[in-house]
């Protein structure tokens, strides 16, 4: 029997996708948290680590409201600097 893989769908465009795919984003009363490996806990929101538009903060104002620019610009100088061509996560 095949094992079920859990879908998410990002906040800035809308896409389903496998959540391994996602970068999970958690909102939190000192600001937001970046979570690639998933395991923090509490609920949290998904973005395309792959698609430097769903970045923006224009994208991301529906999910994080005033703190959009922020998340925005952490979002930039972890996967892409500012030509967002660069799409590695760290490690761990």
């Amino acid at each position: 029997m095949a094992q079920h893989l859990p879908i998410r769908m990002c906040v800035a465009c809308r896409r389903r996708r496998p959540k391994g795919e996602l970068l999970r984003i958690l909102i939190m009363p000192e600001g937001f948290r970046l979570d690639p490996t998933g395991k923090l806990p509490g609920r949290g929101a998904y973005v395309c680590p792959d698609n430097p538009e769903c970045w923006t903060e224009k994208k991301l104002r529906r999910f994080a409201g005033g703190r959009a620019k922020a998340l925005s610009e952490a979002l930039i100088a972890l996967l892409g600097g500012t030509d967002g061509q660069n799409t590695h996560l760290p490690a761990g």
